[in-house]
């Protein structure tokens, strides 16, 4: 009975003992590890050879000084053969010393074992530094599946592949949310050719929270593919991403925004409103139409309100105004203006028409036919512009409402 009563205490007191013993070589292992020398390496793997940790340590500290790691990464991948990382830098070694299938077949392996990111990243650094593009467009589409965080090393890789941004983004996974991290790349890069088609596929699919990229987009394409950002901004229309109708320049329609409600983007085919120290801008009280009151202290030619608008070659257009003046000088010196994209105000054949200049104290309505000529896209602005030997105007005009139509033929005014 009195060596039983001995022997639980004793049993327990070894395996206590031997606890602290093996905590104590874990501990030595791990200190001689950390000091990241080859004598370290040796003796952690030396004192704890069952971790694998210790073997690739040991490899890459051999490999350093010029010496073979295979054995070491052998061994690391024998004690843990479900860590792709060891047969990753199995496959690189081999690669270095021309034993592509050998290497190939080290990374197949760790993408078999492991489901994640990078062992579809290294292969597909493996097949474009071998020049197998199918494999290497299969484990993009892979690595962009399991992707996470800044794609941007991804999609370089493609582009170098393919510098065809329209032909790459067919090959990428059939997910939005990858096809739009890939056109924003696209435009950060200044990529602008060859992307309307992906344009409008994400127009096709947009959710609210890609409105303002695909309307930026509509933005920089003005004055370079205008039926681009027409069909990108008729889509957003369509789906109710932005509260306008549809732009249909071939029935006349190419006004946004007619009613000049303040609240609207002034971006893509909306209006801008200059509202500077000078030049102050208000919705007026009946939320329909703005109101912009004119110190006196602005440039000579300035921009109060404008947006870009689609048209079709060949065909006349009239716009109709609703605008009121309340000011004392005569000559307002405010008109309407269609102006070139992308051309200098300044330049002799930057104006297509103008109007007359606006007159008025009470509620009036203007006219103004013009032709597009060979244009499909254009300017519509309201200006104004001191006559010489006038001095600047002062006062507050208000427009009520800006539409379009398609003008008779037999009176328009030939464009210029």
């Amino acid at each position: 009975m009195f060596i039983r009563r001995l022997f639980l205490p004793l049993v327990t007191i070894c395996g206590l003992a031997a606890f602290a013993a093996y905590a104590v070589l874990l501990a030595t292992a791990d200190a001689a590890f950390r000091q990241n020398t080859l004598f370290s390496a040796q003796t952690a793997v030396r004192l704890v050879p069952s971790s694998a940790s210790y073997h690739s340590l040991l490899a890459e500290v051999l490999e350093e000084a010029g010496a073979s790691p295979d054995d070491e990464l052998r061994r690391a991948t024998a004690l843990s053969p479900r860590e792709s990382r060891y047969w990753i830098r199995r496959a690189f070694r081999a690669e270095v010393e021309g034993k592509y299938d050998e290497s190939e077949q080290f990374l197949l392996e760790a993408h078999r074992v492991d489901r994640g990111f990078d062992p579809r990243w290294a292969l597909m650094n493996y097949y474009f530094r071998r020049g197998n593009i199918p494999q290497f467009w299969v484990s993009a589409r892979e690595a962009l599946e399991m992707s996470y965080g800044d794609l941007e090393p991804i999609f370089r890789l493609c582009i170098a592949v393919n510098n065809d941004p329209a032909f790459t983004a067919q090959m990428l996974p059939h997910r939005r949310t990858i096809l739009l991290s890939f056109f924003a790349w696209l435009l950060r890069q200044n990529r602008m050719e060859s992307i309307s088609p992906i344009a409008a596929q994400l127009a096709a699919e947009a959710e609210p929270e890609d409105v303002p990229l695909l309307v930026g987009y509509c933005d920089r394409q003005m004055g370079h593919d205008n039926q681009s950002s027409l069909t990108v901004w008729n889509s957003l229309c369509r789906r109710h991403m932005v509260g306008f109708s549809e732009l249909d320049p071939g029935r006349g329609d190419i006004v946004t925004n007619p009613d000049l409600v303040a609240a609207s983007l002034r971006q893509g085919f909306d209006w801008r409103y200059n509202s500077t120290p000078a030049i102050a801008a208000k919705p007026l009280d009946t939320g329909q139409g703005i109101s912009f009151e004119i110190t006196g202290f602005q440039p000579d030619l300035v921009a109060i309100l404008d947006e870009e608008i689609p048209l079709t070659p060949g065909k006349q257009y009239v716009l109709n105004y609703e605008y009121r003046l309340i000011g004392d000088q005569p000559d307002s010196g405010l008109q309407w203006v269609v102006r070139r994209v992308g051309v200098s105000e300044y330049a002799s054949d930057s104006t297509v028409a103008a109007s007359s200049v606006l007159a008025g104290t009470d509620w009036n309505t203007g006219h103004m036919e013009f032709s597009a000529a060979r244009l499909d896209a254009a300017r519509l602005i309201l200006q104004y512009r001191r006559s010489p030997g006038t001095v600047r105007w002062k006062g507050t005009v208000q427009i009520r409402r800006v539409t379009s139509g398609l003008a008779p033929a037999q009176s328009a005014t030939p464009g210029k």
